[in-house]
């Protein structure tokens, strides 16, 4: 079959993916998606050159709807069915059946591709095992293929995402260039946040106007209430916030002064991060437990009970907990921090064409019925009907072209999930559809972004930076991700200061040992070029 000649080294790939965890997350074992991940362009392999057509011609002659499988490879996903207005209406306007399956463990997709038997669409953040000739179809190829179908992809969106073979499978979620955000005034940057009870904060007299300001909150709590978790945080967010207000990243490349690329275990300041949370943790504040969370809700779970005054985590988490808050009848409520409270705040948007994206792949069924979805998916139109609902219904446009919506955006699933409404556009939005959703909206989440905007360092050219499966770097950098993940744990939980930089240090020895620097040679070997030409695109269109 098609798929035979690269059977072997997927197979490969699954040991290479088990030690990586969730290959599309960072290496500190945050969760924000900024990594550089890993392409599949294999070794000898020849392309695919059987033509589509043939299967879907039958299925166009019989008249009959065609149905179009997706397999979403993400495990936390709000919904399990492709159900609602807003996924009917998509359906509707396409004339086709979409038929959701969620994975069930982190390594359904990696033996799917290797065994060949796929659905016919996958929505992945995995690039390394899909962007291949093998695998999936190229979409430019797929353009030659349907030129009735309306799907103009703009060069730089295909330049961020072009595999090392020279096509682009899918369009990654999150990306948008400077120049269509220049065409915005009113951008919002998601990012992660730090959430606190107003009603204690009220009664204590407490401000968070700087970071020092935690410290003698996170005290005064613990003297007031020794019974409560001074503080908790998200399993898969961390402490991501106190990163991003020191100015630090927490997985991948960052750019030195000089101009190269080094890897972000490098950076100053690193080690002022983890002594400031082995400082909370030896007072007391942070609970051991919370070290053995395994699911965003066991946090979710004890915030809304009640039995915790402040939380790191997502900055739409404080919205999205006290809407649960007010369904259990109780009468606090969390406050995010909307300001940046560190001098150096800096949000690092550096995902490449984004995170997640849309694949056909090449056992599908209906390639056109698939491919006429993906241009509709990643159309203007699309992507608000899949983020934002049916315009009308779901929200109205001012005279700016920003939406106002009748629901609220980041209320809790049991609201949006009937509908259908804002979660299945995150298979496929850009960065604007998603920056400008709330841009009217007075929440504490769009308060948070509109800040957070002002501090975003943008380089997708970063996160261009690709290895390839089963390669030496791959493995550098999944045995990287597997270290970090252990030893930040025990700097976190150090019994003494000395005892957390002597953790610290011994997790940079390690990291050298397992060949951080092969890494920085190996990004710094294509990172010049690759910036050049982006930057020559990015000239181009302003030409224009």
């Amino acid at each position: 079959m098609k798929l035979k000649k690269a059977t072997a080294l997927l197979l490969a790939g699954v040991m290479t993916f088990s030690l990586a965890g969730c290959g599309g997350q960072n290496t500190s074992g945050d969760s924000s998606g900024d990594t550089a991940s890993a392409s599949s362009e294999a070794a000898g392999t020849e392309a695919v050159e059987e033509s589509p057509a043939a299967s879907d011609t039958a299925a166009a002659d019989s008249g009959e709807v065609p149905t179009l499988t997706m397999f979403i490879d993400e495990t936390w996903w709000p919904y399990d069915t492709w159900e609602g207005a807003i996924p009917e209406e998509f359906e509707n306007r396409l004339g086709v059946n979409i038929e959701v399956i969620r994975a069930a463990d982190n390594n359904q997709l990696s033996l799917m591709v290797a065994s060949g038997d796929m659905p016919d669409i996958i929505c992945s953040y995995r690039y390394q095992y899909l962007a291949d000739s093998q695998v999936c179809y190229p979409l430019n190829e797929l353009q030659e293929q349907y030129p009735e179908v309306d799907f103009e992809v703009d060069p730089v969106y295909q330049f961020v995402n072009q595999a090392a073979d020279g096509n682009f499978y899918t369009i990654g979620c999150g990306f948008s260039p400077s120049y269509e955000y220049d065409e915005w005034p009113e951008i919002l940057t998601e990012g992660s946040g730090f959430m606190y009870r107003q009603d204690i904060a009220d009664e204590l007299g407490l401000e968070f106007n700087t970071l020092e300001d935690l410290d003698a909150a996170f005290e005064a709590v613990h003297q007031a209430y020794p019974d409560m978790i001074t503080l908790s945080f998200n399993s898969s967010h961390k402490f991501n916030w106190l990163l991003q207000q020191m100015g630090l990243k927490g997985n991948s490349y960052y750019e030195a002064e000089d101009g190269t690329l080094q890897w972000w275990l490098r950076q100053d300041g690193l080690l002022d991060y983890y002594k400031k949370v082995n400082e909370w943790y030896r007072k007391g504040y942070l609970t051991a437990e919370n070290f053995a969370y395994q699911s965003e809700d066991d946090t979710k779970e004890i915030c809304v009970g009640g039995q915790v005054f402040a939380n790191f985590g997502y900055d739409n988490h404080a919205d999205n907990y006290n809407t649960a808050i007010a369904a259990n009848g109780d009468d606090f409520s969390f406050s995010l921090v909307t300001n940046e409270l560190g001098e150096n705040a800096t949000a690092f948007d550096t995902t490449s064409g984004g995170g997640r994206g849309l694949y056909i792949t090449r056992s599908c069924q209906n390639v056109e019925a698939a491919y006429r979805t993906l241009a509709y998916a990643y159309s203007d139109e699309g992507m608000k009907l899949l983020l934002w609902g049916i315009e009308g219904e779901d929200y109205t446009l001012n005279d700016e072209g920003y939406p106002t919506f009748n629901y609220d955006f980041q209320g809790d699933n049991s609201v949006l999930q009937p509908r259908g409404l804002k979660y299945w556009g995150w298979i496929s939005h850009n960065g604007i559809v998603t920056s400008i959703a709330e841009a009217t909206s007075e929440s504490q989440t769009a308060e948070d972004r509109k800040n957070l905007t002002a501090h975003v360092n943008r380089n997708p050219v970063i996160g261009m930076i690709r290895f390839e499966v089963d390669s030496d770097e791959a493995n550098i950098d999944a045995k990287l991700s597997e270290m970090v993940s252990n030893q930040q744990t025990n700097i976190f939980m150090a019994e003494s200061e000395e005892a957390c930089e002597e953790a610290f240090n011994t997790m940079i020895e390690q990291a050298e040992q397992i060949g951080m620097s092969t890494l920085e040679e190996y990004g710094n070997a294509s990172y010049p070029e690759l910036k050049a030409q982006y930057d020559e695109l990015i000239a181009a269109h302003a030409a224009e």
